[in-house]
């Protein structure tokens, strides 16, 4: 998987197995704004709007193909949020992840699951899209110990509102230790990674 890229515009690619969620801005504010603070954003829009945030989990290197075209290494701290913004739709990205891994192209069905070898992409609505093998939990939010990991998410810069002002339903804890609220039922994101397992092994 590590020689497996995305292509996210201009000619930057990325190594497809560090991306952890690709993310509407509106989701992701705070994070945006944290990881300018601390210099670990990394702007791949060439000037234009910013419609998809790229989270990583602990980046290496990628390659920007844009107006300077040079290899990217990231040398903040990998368990800090790590961020790149990307000029071109979050559910287009998602897309250029799948065909990037396989000569045929897919049909994705972006209501529900992006599967193709080993990465498995799975919607959590509104367009915000999760790396399924990055997930380590799916959990309703209203136990103390989950909205006390959901503070300390925000605290660390780390929370993900992805509700869009509807009611958190699902709470998504991946391993590089974001925390992305979801609208959609724990049990209805917990079925479409069961799904990308079943397809992965069909």
């Amino acid at each position: 998987m590590g020689f497996q890229r995305i292509d996210f515009g201009f000619g930057n690619t990325l190594p497809a197995d560090e991306v952890v969620a690709v993310l509407s801005p509106e989701s992701a504010q705070s994070m945006i704004a944290h990881a300018q603070h601390q210099g670990i954003v990394k702007d791949a829009t060439e000037g234009r709007l910013a419609r998809a945030v790229i989270i990583i989990h602990s980046i290496r290197q990628f390659w920007s193909g844009g107006r300077h075209a040079q290899p990217f290494t990231s040398t903040a701290d990998s368990q800090v949020a790590q961020i790149i913004l990307s000029a071109i739709q979050p559910e287009t990205v998602a897309q250029r992840f799948v065909f990037s891994q396989h000569s045929h192209s897919p049909s994705p069905n972006l209501h529900g699951l992006l599967t193709v070898m080993d990465i498995k992409l799975i919607n959590i609505g509104f367009g915000n899209i999760v790396s399924a093998n990055r997930v380590i939990a799916i959990v309703s939010p209203e136990s103390a110990p989950i909205k006390r990991i959901i503070s300390d998410a925000r605290d660390r810069a780390q929370l993900v509102d992805a509700t869009y002002g509807r009611r958190t339903r699902a709470v998504i804890i991946t391993d590089s230790g974001h925390v992305i609220l979801s609208a959609i039922q724990p049990e209805t994101v917990a079925n479409r990674f069961m799904s990308s397992r079943e397809t992965a092994e069909e």
